[in-house]
């Protein structure tokens, strides 16, 4: 059978579309074919970072940046790269994004992706944290694959974050209780020690459990009919109630008032975008009042317990981004600064070293997310 030589060119060249049609498949293929047999080098992710952008009342927005290096000298979009990541908190999904079409340019350069979380998560994490123990264990899970090669590569980076909300209510020292009134003279009461625990933990609340020790002065019993609560998370309140079972602190002794407070979860969400707003800072404060019965005089009067204000601030670094920025300073070294430790070294006889400490805080050292000092293959061989 004899083939029409003028059929075929006008098949594959007839016409300008075809001739392109033509070209791009070619290099398509190439460009897959040379990917697959190892031709040329294969991208890798150098870093993710993570930041916080806009917040409003009902969502997070959760920036997420991809660093790779495509030590080739053309772009790789013919391989079909797409990545897809999620943020895991005690395994409840906060965040989920990705991308198809990566472009991969020729040298180091950054894909951006942005992710919006439902601030209405935050309560199913928070329940997590206080069960583990004020504990949470990050997972962040991303995965980079070319669906022209039809392989992927899955990094994975985990992280413990703890916090410490309520260690420091616990103390010693005695503190007098001044009534303020003409009913009785003051101290009307001594506080000798506090306690704070964690108690249930539901979808609803969170219960705290505090103790107080009381010493009355007074030669007369003194009954407790009320303990009332406001707890606040920047200016937030997140909890109130009252106790109202009467307690009789007896003369001359120290009685232990045990209360529970409990936190209404459902503002915790409310509290998150303050936290945000405030650079990742929170001001815990928790206030008491009282209602006492003074027998001898036949009158109740309310203490606004003022001494037993508890104040604590509490500062995330969630992605680690402080903490590298800080490193970043402190590895910085001008040339002046060289030319003096070079002075200073010859004056001492190079006996001169310096070691930098970073105590961090409550999250420091503990980045979600960021796997800055690692290289992961993009495009990595089965």
């Amino acid at each position: 059978m004899s083939i029409d030589i003028g059929t075929v060119k006008s098949l594959l060249f007839g016409s300008g579309a075809r001739i392109v049609v033509t070209a791009v498949c070619s290099l398509l293929v190439v460009a897959a074919g040379a990917f697959a047999a190892g031709l040329v080098g294969v991208p890798t992710l150098e870093s993710v970072d993570n930041e916080f952008g806009e917040v409003t009342d009902d969502r997070t927005e959760i920036r997420t940046f991809l660093t790779v290096t495509n030590p080739n000298p053309i772009g790789a979009s013919a391989a079909e790269v797409s990545a897809e990541y999620t943020v895991d908190m005690n395994g409840v999904e906060m965040a989920r994004g990705g991308g198809s079409d990566v472009a991969l340019e020729p040298g180091t350069s950054t894909e951006t992706f942005t992710t919006r979380m439902h601030n209405e998560r935050i309560p199913d994490w928070w329940v997590t944290h206080i069960r583990n123990g004020e504990e949470t264990e990050v997972a962040i899970d991303a995965t980079v694959s070319s669906g022209a090669l039809g392989r992927s590569t899955d990094v994975t980076d985990r992280r413990t974050i703890e916090t410490d909300l309520i260690s420091q209510f616990d103390s010693d020292e005695t503190r007098p209780i001044d009534a303020n009134s003409p009913a009785t003279s003051d101290p009307v009461l001594y506080v000798n020690g506090t306690r704070a625990d964690w108690g249930d933990v539901d979808e609803r609340t969170t219960e705290l459990e505090l103790r107080f020790d009381m010493y009355n002065p007074k030669s007369y019993d003194i009954p407790v009919t009320r303990l009332g609560y406001t707890i606040y998370m920047n200016d937030i309140v997140v909890g109130e109630g009252e106790t109202t079972s009467e307690r009789v602190l007896r003369s001359k002794q120290v009685t232990p008032v045990d209360t529970s407070t409990h936190i209404q979860n459902q503002h915790l969400d409310d509290w998150w975008v303050t936290h945000l707003q405030k650079g990742e800072q929170t001001d815990l404060r928790i206030e008491f009042d009282a209602r006492v019965r003074l027998p001898v005089v036949g009158t109740t009067i309310t203490l606004p317990l003022d001494e037993l204000t508890y104040e604590e601030t509490i500062e995330t670094d969630i992605w680690g981004n402080e903490n590298e920025n800080e490193s970043a300073a402190d590895e910085t070294t001008t040339d002046e600064d060289r030319e003096t430790e070079a002075e200073q070294s010859e004056t001492d006889g190079g006996d001169e070293r310096s070691e930098t400490e970073d105590d961090g805080g409550i999250l420091s050292g503990l980045p979600l997310s960021s796997v800055s000092d690692a290289r992961f293959p993009v495009l990595g061989r089965s």
